[in-house]
């Protein structure tokens, strides 16, 4: 009972929502991928109307350092507590070889949103997933998402630049003047001989 309000209140694990969403949906080999969403407290409190239109984003989960403060602030309309702490989200993934395998970890931020960033090893199409694993507070939740990774394109072959018509014309005048000189100079040679 809670005196303040005249209100009775159960005390438990709530339930929580966790959404994904990733992009570029389709992206190339060796470029990465950005997966962002939210993790938020959908216990049956956070369905009034009042604080559906204080939160028209959900509530936020917090971490279980952060409740105490936090609960009073959602449902008491206490100061939000500056130093509220999210929660932890793994991001995992079914890569087109059928490997399931944590690709990183990150927390949401005191509005309950998460990101983060990762390179897929090889093209194809991939399965993510954003899990929280649940906290004394909350039980765990999990959303999916898909991702398609074409292979790179191949770079072109590189084609050898043509000589340019003046370096031709240069480089045949010069080997023309040089073969002149030779002979001229061979024919020199066979005058002199002569005398």
């Amino acid at each position: 009972m809670d005196t303040y309000d005249l209100l009775i209140f159960a005390l438990g694990k709530g339930p929580s929502a966790t959404s994904v969403s990733a992009s570029p949906k389709v992206s190339t080999h060796g470029s990465k991928v950005l997966v962002e969403g939210m993790v938020t407290d959908v216990s049956p409190g956070t369905k009034s109307p009042a604080l559906a239109m204080r939160f028209p984003n959900g509530v936020p989960a917090v971490a279980d350092e952060s409740m105490s403060d936090w609960m009073l602030y959602v449902y008491k309309q206490f100061p939000r507590p500056a130093d509220v702490k999210g929660v932890e989200v793994i991001v995992e993934v079914y890569d087109p070889n059928k490997n399931y395998y944590e690709v990183g970890r990150t927390t949401t931020d005191d509005s309950g949103f998460f990101r983060l960033t990762f390179e897929p090893p090889v093209p194809g199409e991939y399965t993510v997933i954003a899990r929280f694993p649940g906290s004394k507070a909350y039980y765990g939740s999990f959303a999916k998402t898909a991702i398609y990774v074409e292979e790179a394109p191949l770079a072109p072959a590189a084609t050898p630049t043509p000589a340019s018509m003046t370096d031709t014309y240069v480089l045949g005048l010069g080997s023309a003047a040089i073969v002149a000189i030779v002979v001229i100079g061979l024919i020199l040679i066979l005058m002199l001989r002569k005398r």
